[in-house]
């Protein structure tokens, strides 16, 4: 499992919250998501500077971005790639192992 943040979400989210150099954001998923694993506009962020057991983590622009072991569940063998465009929002994207294939590459991608 991957995190990837690019620059133009890197930008949104610090501006979004105030963020400065040496914070740290986590990504987990709705608590209204707790049934099957349903990958669509159910991702949320949050300031934490603590990460707790993370299982996936990046740094861009000083900041520092991660999966916490508590939202592993949802994001597990999946590669996330977190982007922004003004006209769609943040979005995820994932890529991973096929349930049902076990070796193919899925490409899911949901607006936030």
């Amino acid at each position: 499992m991957e995190l990837t943040v690019t620059q133009a979400a890197s930008q949104y989210i610090i501006e979004q919250l105030h963020l400065t150099a040496g914070d740290g954001v986590k990504f987990f998923t709705s608590p209204q998501n707790r049934g099957p694993v349903m990958h669509g506009p159910h991702q949320e962020f949050a300031q934490d500077n603590h990460a707790d057991r993370p299982v996936a983590q990046t740094e861009v622009n000083g900041i520092n971005y991660h999966i916490n072991f508590a939202d592993n569940w949802f994001f597990a063998s999946h590669d996330t790639t977190v982007d922004y465009h003004p006209d769609t929002g943040l979005t995820f994207t994932y890529a991973g192992i096929d349930a049902d294939g076990g070796a193919s590459i899925n490409y899911e991608k949901y607006l936030m």
